[in-house]
């Protein structure tokens, strides 16, 4: 176990793209003297000439190889972070497991379930621990509304339904080699609003309606209806239903073709009460009582959140942390909308295209936008409604899959 006095030795697999974001909070913790990066894999060196001179002069060693890395720094490494594309998840956090490392793992934790089951094989094997970068996850006020759904005192959760309107254009697709994408070579990736950039919404629901504080539920149907407006692999456009076990109803609807940036709003029903959850505030009202309101953490507080969790969980084993298997229910989830439903191209006759700045790359791109989405996804939320049951005329509707005993993608 670490002490306080003892240096948290760390090394990080990649510093691009969102892994920007991991090394920016990894150089902030070693100048607070909470940790020390003393290795890093970097293998476009020469794009990230800056970040490479500034880790040299903090005495990192810089790789190219994550493996060889792995290899040199066995037993002398405490965590690594992977914050890499989603089809190098398991590869790499399965090598730092079997090196003795603890590991802190970008989201989605994989592309398939038989990819987390072997993470957890992984991580069993080892002794060590894996956490998985929902950043959500980490606040005070997540844990204070899961805290209070667990007490009964909002009586028996009934529904949970979340929405999402998340413009995102050309630019976006075209970042790397993965985005978009099914798969990348021979390797699932299952890129998509619900697998990636809103990934973090699908996993809160299916941890809020988790029976135990720090489970998600266990879900057992899944229907789903798959559509893309841009000339991509994967969808960009779903709206899903999920029924878990104890006969929660989760609805999530969500959209990259969208004309506005609205969401993620969430709204969970109960018995004896209502919660409300988005990026800026959440709320807890039990009827006949008083509302208490809450200001989420974002920003520099939210990844504050989640480095003091992850600090936390090196020396104390029994601090909270996003696990596998938490994070494997948000795979589990993923990876049965792609069985219940097919991507659907939508027709071009109902799609507009406009240039807009991408709000991830912050780059002008133009944007594949269909008509009426954005008013669709609000109804389909309001209305506790999939697509087709709203008589959309382009919706099709997907079967209920079953998840209970679902080892393998695709089945």
């Amino acid at each position: 176990m670490k002490t306080k006095n003892t240096t948290i030795k760390t090394a990080i697999i990649g510093v691009s793209g969102f892994g920007n974001v991991h090394y920016r909070d990894l150089v902030k913790y070693q100048e607070k003297g909470l940790l020390e990066i003393v290795a890093a894999t970097i293998i476009n060196q020469d794009e990230e000439k800056e970040k490479c001179e500034k880790l040299r002069s903090l005495n990192c060693m810089i790789y190219t190889d994550y493996r060889q890395m792995l290899d040199d720094f066995k037993g002398n490494l405490d965590i690594c972070f992977i914050p890499t594309g989603i089809h190098l998840h398991k590869p790499m956090t399965v090598a730092a497991l079997e090196a003795g490392v603890n590991v802190f793992v970008e989201k989605p934790l994989a592309a398939t379930i038989q990819d987390v089951i072997d993470m957890r094989k992984a991580e069993k094997a080892s002794g060590k621990f894996a956490a998985v970068g929902y950043q959500t996850m980490y606040t005070p006020e997540v844990m204070k509304i899961k805290t209070a759904l667990c007490s009964g005192r909002l009586g028996k959760v009934k529904t949970i339904r979340c929405c999402a309107l998340w413009p995102r254009a050309e630019a976006y697709y075209n970042r790397n080699n993965w985005a978009g994408k099914l798969k990348v070579k021979d390797t699932w990736v299952l890129d998509s609003p619900f697998n990636n950039a809103c990934a973090h919404y699908l996993n809160l629901i299916c941890f809020f309606a988790g029976k135990e504080i720090a489970k998600s539920a266990y879900l057992k149907t899944i229907e789903a209806e798959l559509y893309r407006a841009n000339k991509i692999e994967s969808p960009d456009t779903a709206c899903m239903r999920i029924m878990t076990k104890d006969g929660v109803q989760l609805l999530f609807t969500l959209t990259h073709a969208c004309e506005k940036q609205f969401g993620p709003d969430m709204t969970i029903s109960c018995e004896k009460g209502e919660v409300r959850w988005n990026q800026s505030k959440s709320s807890i009202c039990v009827s006949g009582g008083a509302i208490e309101e809450m200001i989420n953490k974002n920003g520099e507080d939210l990844r504050a959140c989640v480095m003091d969790s992850i600090v936390q969980r090196v020396g104390d084993k029994d601090a909270f942390i996003c696990s596998l298997d938490i994070a494997g229910t948000q795979t589990l989830a993923a990876n049965g909308a792609h069985e219940s439903s097919e991507i659907h191209q939508i027709d071009e006759k109902l799609i507009y295209v406009q240039t807009i700045k991408d709000a991830y790359t912050h780059a002008e791109s133009k944007q594949h936008t269909v008509k009426g989405i954005d008013a669709l996804v609000m109804e389909s939320y309001e209305k506790e409604k999939l697509f087709s049951e709203l008589g959309v005329p382009w919706a099709v509707k997907g079967k209920v899959f079953n998840l209970e005993n679902y080892t393998h993608f695709p089945l």
